[in-house]
């Protein structure tokens, strides 16, 4: 069994890949039966990782001698058996790799859409690849040509359907659904996504999705809302180009050329890492447009972006500016105050920044987690001293003896105590009462009635905080579709400005933000 197999293997067993695909592999004389239906509910994910990254991008089969990486070596080899199974393996990769695409989409639709996905009938799909794996022994015959072409005329069909459905997907909802997968989202899954987003018609929002896959797939999560590389530079070049050359990806350039258009978007990006890396302060990247020049910047590259050299340029520039960002929050964090963040930025540049870096970035809730971090490390460092108790010692006030015409005789020094006591009690219970009017007066300011039936019975509680509307959904929130939601967030912002409030912020029941509007973006985010 070859490297692929194996991989195949991992796969079925993580419920990546459906069984008939790697059996129709094995028992080529068995007659095809009909496949299951596609799970309700299929699982995405590997539960660990425990291969290596380079294993998974790199494709150099070492294991198997009979194993070619690409079609050159195929023609260089001539040998019949190395190219029969080099068609073989790439016919089954091709099959596996939409399956994946498949789920992938189908849990988009489900989690983040709210809607139940359409699944592509892949019956057809599996009957070709089962014909063409069986007269795939004379690659030479008129046989082998037909089942061929009739297996990439119905590979052909599902990419194109995937296509259609991927078009309604926002590549915020493809980073809000691989970066909260739990487990998370598996390697092989994330090059099948690749592999479909660089061969299909080139759009900004293809263009997008691709970038972000790509970063997460060169990269990993090193705690802290930070991002390492896997490869230097040139090593993840060459890692691209053999994963375009295993996907028939077309060529942009020829091997060994670069042209003077690739050179200067690959020195752009090295330029905005750069900047990024000098500011000092995110007021300074604000000022001066940085996030919009590079966002803009991205979608001029147009199809360039794809070449091997600007591909990795632009990871290697995302994981920096992403990085970047989260230490300017962290500084800022030690002398601004959440009031001040929320004021003054607020969601503006949520969308923006998340676009730049290619990594979903929460201005507001990340500075959050940075003062939440920040208030833990005191509370851990301050040691609790216990204080010494110190005795109170009673002196004995002296007792005189009734004399024969009194009935009852007082101390002086008790007297005047039991005075002050008095006074020193009346005082505590006027200051406490004074207190407590102040605080019952502070914690009823905040709440506000919705006028609105609508946003009655979706929202069950509703605050208002500086220039800031604040809702907490209702369970009934999630039932609604994306543009009932968008509704919604139209209807409450609308009655923030009658009460002179210039944003509205959603929350689910954990405090995440699932909605947000303002004069000029109205935005769902999906659920936290």
């Amino acid at each position: 069994m070859n490297v692929f197999e194996d991989l195949i293997e991992e796969l079925k067993e993580e419920n990546l890949l459906e069984e008939t695909v790697i059996d129709l592999r094995k028992a080529n004389d068995r007659p095809l039966q009909p496949a299951s239906p596609t799970p309700a509910v299929p699982h995405l994910f590997s539960e660990s990782a425990n291969f290596l990254a380079s294993d998974l991008i790199s494709n150099e089969i070492d294991a198997d001698e009979d194993a070619v990486a690409s079609a050159p070596e195929i023609h260089e080899t001539g040998s019949p058996v190395d190219e029969r199974e080099f068609y073989r393996k790439r016919a089954m990769d091709e099959v596996s790799s939409l399956q994946m695409v498949e789920h992938v989409l189908s849990g988009i639709e489900r989690e983040h859409m709210k809607m139940t996905p359409v699944a592509f009938d892949d019956l057809n799909v599996k009957k070709a690849l089962h014909k063409f794996l069986q007269v795939s022994a004379d690659i030479s015959s008129n046989e082998y040509s037909e089942a061929e072409l009739h297996l990439m005329q119905e590979t052909e069909n599902w990419f194109s359907a995937l296509a259609k459905r991927d078009a309604n997907i926002s590549v915020a909802n493809v980073r809000r659904f691989c970066e909260n997968s739990k487990p998370i989202l598996s390697s092989q899954a994330l090059m099948a996504l690749a592999r479909f987003y660089r061969n299909s018609p080139y759009s900004e929002p293809v263009r997008g999705k691709f970038d972000f896959v790509m970063t997460r797939l060169f990269s990993r999560e090193i705690g802290e809302e930070r991002r390492k590389l896997l490869f230097g530079r040139s090593e993840m070049i060459g890692h691209i180009r053999t994963l375009y050359s295993n996907w028939s990806s077309l060529a942009l350039f020829p091997s060994g050329e670069t042209s003077d258009g690739v050179s200067q978007a690959v020195n752009t990006f090295h330029q905005f890492a750069a900047e990024s890396l000098a500011s000092e302060t995110f007021d300074s990247l604000i000022s001066s447009d940085f996030f919009n020049r590079i966002r803009l910047f991205k979608e001029e590259t147009n199809e360039m972006f794809f070449a091997s050299e600007v591909t990795a340029a632009a990871i290697e520039c995302n994981v920096n500016i992403g990085n970047r960002f989260v230490d300017l929050i962290r500084k800022e964090s030690r002398s601004v105050s959440l009031d001040e963040i929320d004021s003054k930025y607020g969601f503006t540049y949520d969308t923006v920044v998340s676009s730049a870096a290619s990594k979903t970035l929460f201005l507001v809730e990340l500075f959050k987690e940075e003062k939440r971090g920040q208030e833990d490390a005191v509370l851990d460092s301050e040691p609790v001293e216990s204080q010494p108790v110190q005795p109170v010692r009673f002196e004995r006030a002296p007792v005189e003896e009734p004399s024969g015409f009194r009935l009852f005789s007082l101390n002086k020094w008790l007297v005047a105590l039991t005075i002050i006591v008095l006074i020193a009690s009346a005082g505590i219970y006027f200051w406490s009462e004074n207190q407590a009017v102040k605080q019952g007066d502070v914690a009823a300011a905040s709440t506000v009635e919705l006028s609105d039936p609508d946003l009655r019975q979706h929202l069950r509680l509703a605050r208002t905080s500086s220039e800031t509307l604040y809702g907490v959904a209702q369970p009934s929130w999630d039932a609604q579709s994306q543009d009932e939601q968008k509704e919604l967030l139209k209807k409450a912002f609308a009655f923030a400005q009658s009460i002179k409030m210039k944003r509205v912020n959603i929350l689910n029941n954990k405090g995440r933000t699932i909605g947000y509007a303002s004069a000029d973006r109205v935005e769902v985010l999906g659920p936290q």
